[in-house]
């Protein structure tokens, strides 16, 4: 009975043992002369509120997609609103790099400039009455913007206490938000004829300038972005994401054609054939079913909405402030130089290494005194010679 009383005992304390976490969940191993192990409690994690404060400053860089939804190409179909007319084949792309500063811990502000390639054209749809218009466009964007984000969910992260510099996850990486602003941005719209590329407001293809024509455009105009995104928090302060903004537009002109055809001689005598050729394309084709779509007085654009763009980047954003990683922290003794240089030089040599652990050495250590060294000289009295 009493051997059993022993085992009994003897599993009860290795399991207690067991259960005993090492630092951040390393098991330290056993020492091989059955002492206890000391094990280090776990750090404390400061839960401060103005945790947020020390990461609000992010630099934000994206690469994507760019797409024109504006009066030509589009669907087989007359033109819709919203993205229900995208055309997959005249997607561009779009570089934006740009600032993100947290005013509170859910609520952004958001600068960026952004350049991005815009392209439509007719002969991407069977519509006829579009098809046959024979319209066709490119144009370079440069926008400068300033958006208000919403953060819904926000990577969860805490740091230690007494250690600014280090900080752990705590659990959610994934974070997503809501964007809307405004900005300003430049565009000039190009056409292509015979394997070249002419800028079109020059020409006023719509009679831009002439007598009962519209007033020329100008190429600088406003946009109104609306959109969010998701976020992934990866180590060292760096976040990738998805971002999607829509881009409502103050001018119908992205894509030179608004209004409707003006009288193409008046054109022709005014800027030149080139410029009634552009303006009037369709007679380039020789199976235009109703040439009458396209004279005096019928409409060119659809002047009842404005143009519209939207993005769809990969971001890359790295925030100033002390670096959040995943690592765990190990609290170990720091050793002395000399004992690693012995350690070192009797593994080479194919012995065991001395440790502080041997009993001559710690008496040792403890029996060695510093010497008083006295650095100051002793001034030497001099001697009294007598005559």
């Amino acid at each position: 009975m009493k051997g059993i009383a022993v085992i009994l005992l003897i599993l009860a304390s290795s399991s207690l043992c067991a259960q005993r976490k090492a630092n951040f969940g390393k098991q330290p191993k056993d020492n091989k002369k059955g002492r206890a192990i000391k094990l280090y409690g776990e750090p404390k994690l400061d839960r401060s509120p103005t945790d947020w404060t020390k990461l609000r400053l992010e630099y934000v860089l994206g690469l994507g997609a760019s797409s024109f939804l504006g009066d030509l190409g589009g669907q087989d179909g007359p033109g819709l609103p919203f993205v229900y007319d995208f055309e997959p084949t005249q997607t561009r792309y779009a570089i934006s790099g740009g600032v993100r500063y947290f005013l509170r811990e859910y609520h952004a502000l958001r600068g960026s400039l952004s350049y991005a390639r815009l392209r439509g054209s007719d002969a991407t749809t069977n519509y006829p009455n579009r098809k046959y218009r024979n319209l066709n466009f490119k144009s370079p964007v440069i926008e400068l913007a300033g958006m208000y984000e919403l953060h819904l969910l926000k990577p969860q992260t805490l740091h230690l206490a007494g250690a600014r510099n280090s900080r752990v996850f705590n659990g959610n990486r994934f974070g997503a938000y809501a964007s809307a602003g405004t900005g300003l941005f430049f565009f000039n719209p190009k056409a292509q004829f015979n394997g070249d590329w002419y800028a079109l407001k020059p020409l006023g293809t719509e009679g831009q300038g002439l007598p009962e024509g519209p007033e020329p455009y100008r190429r600088l105009s406003f946009a109104f972005p609306l959109g969010g995104g998701v976020t992934y928090l990866l180590n060292w302060n760096y976040t990738i994401g998805l971002d999607f903004e829509y881009r409502w537009t103050a001018t119908d002109y992205i894509d030179d054609a608004s209004g409707y055809y003006y009288d193409n001689a008046a054109i022709v005598a005014a800027n030149g054939k080139l410029a009634g050729t552009l303006a009037n394309p369709s007679v380039l084709l020789d199976d235009v079913p109703e040439p009458d779509w396209y004279t005096v007085n019928q409409p060119r654009g659809g002047s009842e909405n404005n143009d519209t763009y939207l993005f769809l980047q990969l971001t890359l954003s790295h925030a100033l402030g002390p670096a959040i990683t995943n690592k765990p922290i190990k609290q170990k003794k720091k050793k002395p130089k000399q004992l690693y240089k012995d350690k070192k030089k009797a593994l080479k040599e194919g012995r065991k290494a001395r440790s502080y652990n041997n009993r001559k050495i710690k008496n040792k250590k403890k029996r060695f005194k510093n010497p008083k060294l006295n650095f100051g000289k002793r001034r030497k009295r001099s001697k009294i010679r007598t005559f």
